[in-house]
């Protein structure tokens, strides 16, 4: 063991440390223990700093097995404390890394004061106990400062090491394919927990249904199988209204409460004072005036309206009314969460999903370059290469690649977005294939031109060495319409042009975007039109050309009135790519089998509105109940070996038949004729 040690010996002292100084150490590594997995690479590097002290003044003794501040006297009794509560067959990272050159490095980076650096993951990975190709993430991110994370359940999901560890599982089990899913607004720790959990039983459940039809006759996998793993991605979203965070930030932040409150008393008496002014000096006098005309003065009704108005107005109570109402309705804004969880989403979210990625590649680099076997120079001449050097070149393929599906739904699809654009910033933001498609050689009839597509291969959808981008599935996205407009050369057409697929499934009745987004984004969006059309509502408009043929187009509604999704130019393109699942009247979306005209539109929201409130349907997150035609769907997009876009479609096609659910494939990137908005189904 050659490491130097940058601290003199154990146990540590706090004899050196002011008061407040230890108080706050002491916080500090609580908190990591109480908001870290247990036995992860940070929760042991907290719980190696404790037993290095002795127990800190007026502390006071804990009742574990293991005492959370030991004063041990070398390294060696901390490694075997460490070791001895834990069962070291389910930890097999933790056996191998954790020593004592382990815990000298933690120790230097505590009184080297990198400590904060040592324990920088912004994530967390579990292993599901029941299937081994099912996997949790978690962002390490709390929903407020004061509140502590909800931990998945121990008992179903065991935390892994760090990354390394999962790097190692996916190398030994030959993973193929990852597919990342994440939830959206208002899905706190617990729920989501438990519905990824009957998710991952519903996906490894085997299944006796036909995926596709027509030449190929492909069946259905029955499940997702060793070689593909299924991830959930939890980032710290609050359930409105009874969230803990909601309320206890008014307790430790009373100074900030009043600071707030004298702001918006001043702005309510400015208001209030200009509202009383006007109706004194100029909405009395004018009624007064009225009352001197004949026609009006013999009005009875009116002379009392005009003696109630003038002593009603008399009092000063317009000023305290604003502020109230303020105060009331500022409130709700904040109960709501919905702007909370945005912030969380895109702030907080993205950028821990974002390092998952760039770190998991990086570890399976390692992975590889440890597994590769190194060359016997003594055996083999320069001139020829050696069996390991084909190896290595033919594991930098992209047949060797990992595929990467990514699903997210409603506000999951904002945070999916914004990874993509992290991550193409920091993998290559100028690659070609992310800005426009690749003109691959196709047969063509004489005397027409050249069709381009993407190429299904290309350096655009990469990410790292390891990973490429292959399906992008976004379930209600609560993202802007606007976004995909033309002219719009912004981070969302950019991030989603670097998937191979992308599929949208919409509803023109999900009330949550529809109504809930445009009041939480009236504020913060740049244009109205942002704020009141969300991709997430995207239906498609059925005209039957003739008995045989239905033809559809992306439309998008108001509240009466409905319009085309975008106009025809020829920046069409990304609209284009979509393949657009129309759920509206699925079942668990939808709870009123109405057709949807300028008559029934407001009717078939409230009654909706009301199935949604007494939790008949979800008409914001059914896609995801594991018995509809919509999981299916994203069943048969994460298991079919066959992932030609005629396969998928057709699988896609006998899933929707006898239901009430349209689709519309993606398109060639051409630029479109009138006609060509028309696509048959």
């Amino acid at each position: 063991m050659d490491i130097q040690r940058y601290y003199e010996g154990l146990p540590f002292t706090w004899q050196t440390k002011s008061p407040e100084t230890i108080r706050n150490d002491c916080r500090w590594l609580e908190s990591i223990i109480l908001n870290a997995a247990p036995f992860s690479d940070w929760w042991v590097k907290a719980r190696i700093i404790q037993m290095a002290y002795p127990m800190p003044p007026g502390a006071t003794p804990a009742a574990d097995s293991l005492p959370t501040y030991a004063g041990l006297k070398s390294e060696a009794e901390i490694v075997d404390a460490l070791r001895s509560i834990c069962d070291l067959k389910q930890y097999p990272s933790l056996a191998a890394a954790v020593d004592e050159t382990y815990v000298i490095r933690t120790l230097n980076s505590w009184k080297t004061k990198t400590f904060a650096q040592a324990i920088g993951r912004n994530f967390e990975v579990y292993a599901d106990r029941l299937h081994d190709n099912v996997f949790l993430v978690t962002s390490t991110a709390t929903i407020s400062l004061r509140v502590n994370r909800l931990l998945p359940p121990l008992v179903r999901f065991r935390p892994l090491f760090n990354i390394e560890e999962l790097a190692q599982i996916m190398q030994a089990r030959s993973c193929e394919r990852l597919t990342l899913r994440t939830h959206g607004y208002a899905n706190a720790a617990h729920g989501f927990y438990k519905s990824f959990m009957f998710e991952a039983d519903a996906l490894n459940r085997p299944s006796n249904e036909t995926a596709g039809r027509g030449s190929s006759e492909a069946s259905a996998p029955n499940s997702l199988g060793n070689k593909h793993f299924y991830i959930g991605y939890h980032w710290p979203s609050e359930q409105p209204f009874l969230s803990p965070g909601l309320w206890t930030d008014f307790r430790y932040n009373l100074r900030i409460v009043f600071k707030f409150l004298f702001v918006l008393a001043i702005l309510a008496g400015t208001v209030g004072t200009l509202i009383y002014a006007l109706l004194k000096l100029l909405a009395i006098p004018l009624i007064n005036v009225l009352g001197l005309v004949p026609a009006i003065a013999q009005f009875e009704a009116w002379r009392n309206f005009s003696t109630t108005f003038e002593a009603t107005v008399s009092c000063y109570w317009i000023a305290p009314s604003v502020f109230l109402l303020w105060v009331l309705f500022m409130q709700v804004l904040r109960v709501i969460a919905y702007q909370r969880d945005r912030y969380r989403a895109i702030h907080y979210g993205a950028p821990d999903l974002a390092e998952f990625f760039w770190r998991l590649d990086k570890a399976m680099s390692k992975q590889k370059a440890a597994a590769q076997p190194q060359p016997n120079t003594d055996e083999c001449e320069p001139d020829h290469p050696t069996v390991s050097s084909q190896k290595a070149e033919n594991s930098n393929t992209p047949s060797r690649l990992l595929m990467v599906n990514l699903i997210g739904h409603s506000m999951g699809g904002l945070l999916l977005v914004n990874v993509l654009r992290i991550l193409s910033d920091r993998f290559g933001k100028d690659d070609q294939g992310s800005l426009m498609p690749d003109l691959v050689p196709v047969q063509i009839e004489p005397g027409k031109e050249l069709r381009p597509r993407f190429n299904p291969v290309s350096d655009a959808d990469q990410i790292g060495d390891n990973l490429q981008l292959d399906k992008l599935i976004l379930a209600s996205p609560d993202i802007p319409l606007e976004f995909l407009c033309e002219g719009r050369n912004n981070y969302v057409r950019s991030a989603m042009r670097r998937c191979r697929q992308i599929y949208l499934m919409s509803s023109d009745r999900d009330i949550v975007l529809r109504y809930l987004s445009t009041l939480g984004n009236w504020f913060s969006e740049p244009s109205l039109e942002m704020s009141g059309f969300r991709l997430g509502n995207v239906y498609l408009e059925m005209t039957r050309v003739s008995k045989a043929e239905i033809r559809y187009r992306p439309f998008i509604r108001n509240m009466l009135r409905s319009q085309p999704a975008i106009e025809p130019t020829s920046a069409y393109d990304l609209f284009q790519k979509f393949n657009y699942i129309d759920c509206s009247e699925m079942v668990k979306v939808n709870g009123i089998n109405l057709p949807l005209n300028y008559a029934t539109g407001l009717l078939i929201d409230l009654i909706n509105t009301l199935l949604h409130i007494v939790g008949h349907v979800d008409t914001h997150g059914g896609y995801f109940v594991t018995k509809t035609p919509s999981f299916k769907i994203l069943k048969l997009l994460m298991t079919l070996d066959d992932c030609s876009d005629e396969n998928i479609w057709a699988g896609i096609n006998q899933i929707i038949t006898d239901t009430p659910l349209r689709f519309l494939p993606s398109q060639p990137f051409t630029s479109p004729q009138p006609a060509d908005l028309n696509i048959q189904k």
